[in-house]
């Protein structure tokens, strides 16, 4: 039975920028794009060295975006707009994940991965997996774009924005197919009263691929900043649990 090797606690690593990942498993390190959350570099739970060996034999991995493309060692490289992906009885002792600009905030990619010395990965890989995480600001009086995200192979889209300020704020929900040319979706522009803690919660199962949400003061002009903070949960749980 081989040995697994993943991060030092076994959790997903979130507050990723666009850039390249490294996963280097002599070493048992993970370097993380120059920008992200928190140290740049961190350790898994094993290395290769530890054990004795020069490679591990099978690999499974998610990233949130699935637009990221993965180098695993030196001959497969995937870009195949998945989620998941594992890959069996090969040998390799790096991995590079390329995730693409398509955040905003841009520290909000999330990767998760555990691999293994034996030919056939010791874990059961889920196939059902979400991303979410929550974005805090101020409004102003310019419609500014305050999180958008690429959400292909996702099946149902949460985005929950809460007025913590004393006045209210316009949000607006829009979609796009390319990341560029961008559409409001059917419900159009919502205030959110001024009281305190007032929320909008946006629930859609429309597999657009890109969404994103823009806040301006309801009262422009007015030259007030309200707070607030949006809480999103990408999900995909469509298919069996485990590949």
């Amino acid at each position: 039975m081989g040995s697994l090797l993943t991060t030092a606690d076994g959790t997903e690593i979130t507050g990723i920028v666009s850039g390249a990942v490294f996963l280097d498993f002599i070493a048992g390190t993970i370097t993380l794009p120059e920008g992200s959350t928190g140290n740049l570099v961190r350790t898994m739970n094993k290395t290769l060295n530890d054990l004795g060996l020069n490679q591990c034999n099978s690999i499974g991995v998610w990233c949130s975006d699935a637009d990221a493309q993965y180098q695993i060692g030196s001959a497969i490289s995937l870009g195949d707009h998945q989620l998941n992906h594992v890959i069996c009885n090969y040998g390799f002792s790096t991995v590079r994940i390329d995730i693409p600009a398509n955040s905003t905030p841009t520290n909000t990619n999330q990767i998760f991965f555990m691999a293994s010395t034996d030919g056939w990965l010791n874990y059961s890989f889920p196939r059902i997996s979400h991303q979410r995480g929550e974005v805090s600001g101020t409004s102003s009086d310019t419609l500014t774009v305050i999180l958008s995200k690429h959400v292909g192979a996702y099946n149902q889209f949460l985005i929950t924005t809460e007025n913590g300020g004393a006045q209210s704020i316009d949000l607006t929900i829009e979609f796009s197919e390319n990341g560029s040319d961008w559409f409001a979706d059917s419900g159009g522009t919502v205030t959110i009263p001024a009281t305190t803690s007032n929320y909008n919660a946006f629930a859609s199962e429309v597999e657009h691929h890109f969404y994103r949400a823009r806040i301006i003061n309801a009262t422009t002009g007015a030259g007030h900043a309200e707070a607030f903070t949006i809480h999103y949960n990408f999900v995909n749980d469509r298919g069996s649990a485990l590949l």
